[in-house]
């Protein structure tokens, strides 16, 4: 009986590992006018910052000013924080913006870029990107994610809210040339200040070839039909607009109360600019799925309307670090969501791997043993979650309390080495 039942839960154990999902987290970030000076220079240390908290997987950012300030972002930045990570190839304005840049770097584990493209528009371009899901059986079908990031004209008044429109018009057309259940992400400072803009509308239009979604569909009240023209700075109510209180959680910008070393905007938070649309099929996909209140607005703690992201009264799920940080290397807020894959694809380069000193298998703790010292240690659940994690650990061995953990598969990724997987029993 007691080998009988030791060999039935070898044997869910054996299905849970090969039935394991993994967790893909796309970020979206203005990192306001990211340069090759010394200004900029000086405040990427903050994003290293930000980025050691979230650990994305796709980096899309706008307001990039040349493909030298690429290369010192992602030397400084996203290499030192991921060793995994790899850049798109630069390429240069199509548009007439030629300093307003869009860029995407993201985890070569996980994902293989196949293509990228410049989709030119009559102010600034929109970058396409179409990455593979790298999936450790070989059988599996291909599935690709196609990721759009656009920087839309901003400021007030009818002329800019047209031209918002007409760069979506652009992006829509580009969803006619793709397959009709193809996953869609359309990331960017969209500038909109409310749902009821023409060029917001025109994103999530039912009649588009591949159907977009807000996946917190927090949208805001439609205008009355009472033949009130509430763009008109005369009739302005903020009822119709993201600029109240009532969508203070979702609010990107404006991140500071001031300019820092002269640029960017200070107004405090008050405007939901910044976006991470998605294609429908997320919702519905039992192979690649949006995985329900992962959007979040970095920093947001839903009680700062008005105010700035680091005000020390602003406590929450996210921490006074990151918010210091946040508030010192953009006027925007990052925007974040997260996706799972049906198979696991953690991998790592390093033919080295962690060694278990006694074995995989624990109840309350595990002791490991390292190839050389180490300043990380991730251990990510099932999904692909993040659970547990130290810093600056600086050791070759270490044990580690599981006794929190609930039972099941867990994997273990100490810097760039191969993933080792444990069961806790």
């Amino acid at each position: 009986m007691f080998l009988k039942k030791h060999f039935f839960v070898l044997f869910v154990l054996c299905a849970t590992l090969t039935n394991a999902q993994t967790n893909i987290k796309a970020m979206f970030y203005n990192t306001l006018n990211y340069n090759s000076d010394s200004q900029s220079q000086e405040r990427t240390p903050y994003l290293k910052t930000i980025l050691d908290e979230i650990q994305p997987d796709i980096f899309m950012i706008c307001e990039l000013k040349n493909e030298v300030a690429s290369d010192f972002m992602f030397d400084n930045a996203i290499l030192p924080f991921n060793t995994n990570f790899k850049k798109a190839e630069f390429k240069p304005s199509e548009s007439p913006a030629t300093s307003l840049l869009q860029m995407v770097y993201y985890n070569s584990n996980k994902l293989e870029l196949e293509y990228n493209e410049v989709i030119p528009t009559g102010i600034r371009d929109i970058n396409h990107y179409t990455f593979i899901v790298k999936s450790e059986n070989s059988t599996d079908e291909i599935t690709r994610i196609e990721v759009f990031v656009t920087h839309l004209k901003a400021s007030r008044g009818n002329e800019n809210m047209q031209k918002r429109l007409a760069s979506v018009e652009n992006f829509t057309r580009e969803l006619d040339r793709l397959p009709e259940d193809s996953f869609v992400l359309f990331a960017g400072d969209f500038n909109f200040y409310t749902s009821n803009e023409p060029g917001f509308q025109k994103i999530i239009d039912e009649n588009n070839s591949i159907k977009l979604i807000d996946p917190i569909d927090r949208l805001c009240p439609a205008f009355p039909e009472n033949g009130v023209d509430y763009f008109n700075e005369n009739n302005y109510d903020s009822t119709y607009f993201w600029n109240n209180e009532s969508f203070a959680d979702v609010h990107s910008q404006s991140a500071r109360n001031g300019q820092v070393n002269g640029d960017g905007s200070g107004g405090g938070m008050d405007d939901r600019f910044d976006f991470i649309m998605m294609s429908k099929n997320f919702t519905t996909s039992t192979t690649l799925s949006y995985k329900n209140d992962t959007y979040k607005t970095v920093g947001n703690n839903s009680n700062c309307y008005n105010s700035y992201v680091s005000n020390t009264t602003c406590t929450g799920e996210f921490s006074q670090e990151l918010r210091n940080a946040l508030y010192f290397f953009s006027d925007h807020l990052p925007i974040t969501m997260d996706f799972e894959f049906k198979t696991n694809v953690l991998s790592t380069n390093k033919e080295d791997k962690i060694k278990f000193i006694t074995s995989n298998i624990t109840k309350n703790s595990i002791e490991i043993n390292l190839p050389e010292k180490t300043d990380k240690i991730f251990i990510y659940n099932q999904l692909g979650q993040r659970i547990f994690n130290l810093k600056n650990v600086n050791s070759k061995t270490l044990k580690i309390n599981t006794e929190t953990f609930t039972k099941g598969v867990y994997y273990i990724k100490v810097n760039n080495y191969r993933v080792q997987k444990f069961i806790k029993i």
